[in-house]
């Protein structure tokens, strides 16, 4: 009987365990030093730009501010490396040994909230027992209250520099008197140049060939408000009043075409904004073009200029405001009131009331002219805000304080985000796993020391070894 051939075992072949990658190291250059060191390099660059300014500036900011900066500056930063840096980057070298080893005994206690939690968690997944000296009292901080007290101490010095760069400036009265008239001036002129320029376009398009007959109203009224972007509606109306046909919205009340010829008028004087209509007599004698003004496109003219613009009609209600208004809302404060009482002619009323303001109106138009609504513009400043507009020192240096700040607490947030975030959802599901869960390998955020701590753990949980409880050891701290 013929023999089988011996079988010849075939080599054992080990398949990988592809549910995790190599073990990876940290391949961020900075890791959990980004954060601190952008926050340094804002402080420190602030330090150095506020320094310039005073040097070459007119003596603001006083060398406290930027000495101040550069002493925040390394105590923060000394902070965030005694209480955050150092701590998880020997955590995170901690854990890599563990892995490489498979002794949860290497990784030890931590004075940060976060990284004991993960390093009790390991020793109860793996039913290891602190040493003596790991379950001593010690004070530990959660990495949130490192960064808030970093917080704390830059806008601790950022809030005195602000307050004491904007309500240090001196001002200058007379200068300033003189400022708000001039602006007043010029703001006053660009309305009354917007109001003349809308009458000369309705002008234009009405004075055609005298006595021939309108036979294609629409497309006048749409060529007119094509070209005047001031407009929101232009109509043609026939000898009764009565619309023909408009272009744009419609009106927003009755039509009243004013006796006289080409003007301006103010239609109402209540309401829920103000209707101000251009309107001209056409060429065919009977019929007139009636545009009427966009009340936001007008108040768009008016600006604060370091404080705040109104424009008042005749019964000393607002019409415009640059800080934006109730229509008609009535002028209360008797000082402008007065002010806008007192201009009358072309040349600006001034005064400077006793609250540390200066004021200054001006009429819009001069009376009886076609575009004469009564209106009066009234601009008010205070003295201290006009004072610090006015000095580009202090405006400079201002922006310093609030980048410098605002760079070192964004840096601050950003930490937040990658370090604290990450390592508090490390510790809850190694808490979760030392309990007894079977949970999947959790995703680094980040191939920084956190990211290595989360890979380790992967790799410690897919043995899953639990040691008889007679077996403890005892971890070294």
């Amino acid at each position: 009987m013929p023999c089988s051939p011996p079988t010849i075992p075939l080599p054992a072949q080990t398949m990988p365990d592809l549910r995790f990658p190599p073990f990876p190291e940290s391949r961020s250059a900075l890791g959990v030093r980004g954060g601190p060191l952008v926050a340094l390099a804002a402080l420190l660059a602030g330090a150095v730009a506020l320094s310039a300014i005073a040097v070459f500036g007119d003596g603001w900011p006083a060398l406290w501010i930027p000495a101040g900066l550069a002493l925040v500056a390394l105590a923060t930063y000394a902070l965030l490396w005694s209480a955050l840096v150092r701590p998880v980057r020997r955590f995170a070298a901690a854990m890599a040994r563990m892995a490489a080893e498979d002794r949860v005994d290497l990784v030890p206690r931590a004075r940060v909230v976060e990284l004991d939690r993960v390093a009790l968690a390991l020793y109860r997944f793996r039913r290891i027992r602190p040493g003596r000296r790991g379950t001593r009292s010690r004070h530990r901080v959660p990495l949130a209250v490192t960064l808030g007290l970093v917080a704390a101490l830059v806008l601790g010095w950022a809030i005195p520099a602000a307050v004491a760069t904007v309500g240090g400036a001196v001002p200058q009265t007379e200068a300033v008197v003189r400022d708000a008239g001039a602006s007043a001036a010029v703001q006053a002129d660009e309305l009354h140049g917007a109001l003349r320029g809308g009458l000369a376009a309705v002008e234009r398009a009405a004075a055609l060939p005298t006595g021939a007959a309108v036979t294609d109203p629409a497309t006048t009224a749409s060529q007119v408000l094509a070209v005047e972007p001031l407009f929101r509606s232009v109509t043609v109306v026939d000898a009764s009043g009565q619309p023909v046909v408009t272009a744009g919205a419609s009106p927003s009340a009755a039509i009243e075409v004013p006796p006289g010829g080409a003007r301006v008028v103010q239609a109402n004087s209540a309401g829920s904004e103000p209707l101000v209509r251009a309107s001209s007599p056409m060429w065919d004698g009977a019929s007139a073009l009636v545009a009427e003004f966009d009340p936001r496109a007008l108040n768009a003219l008016i600006r604060g200029s370091g404080g705040r613009t109104r424009v008042v009609d005749g019964q000393r209600a607002t019409v415009l405001d640059s800080r934006g208004y109730t229509a008609f809302a009535p002028l209360d404060d008797p000082a402008l009131r007065a002010l806008a009482a007192a201009a009358v002619g072309d040349t600006p009323a001034v005064d400077t009331p006793d609250d540390g303001r200066v004021a200054a109106a001006q009429r819009v138009t001069a009376p009886g002219t076609a575009t004469d609504l009564g209106w009066v513009l009234v601009e008010d400043r205070n003295l201290a805000a006009a004072a610090f507009a006015g000095d580009g020192n202090r405006r400079a240096a201002l922006v310093a304080i609030v980048a410098a700040a605002g760079l070192a607490c964004a840096a601050l947030a950003w930490t937040a985000v990658t370090t604290v975030v990450p390592a508090r959802r490390l510790a809850r599901h190694v808490e979760r796993l030392a309990a007894g869960e079977t949970l999947p390998p959790l995703a680094p955020q980040r191939l920084d020391e956190i990211g290595t701590a989360v890979e380790a753990t992967n790799r410690l949980a897919a043995t899953r070894t639990v040691r008889p409880v007679h077996g403890l050891r005892v971890a070294r701290t």
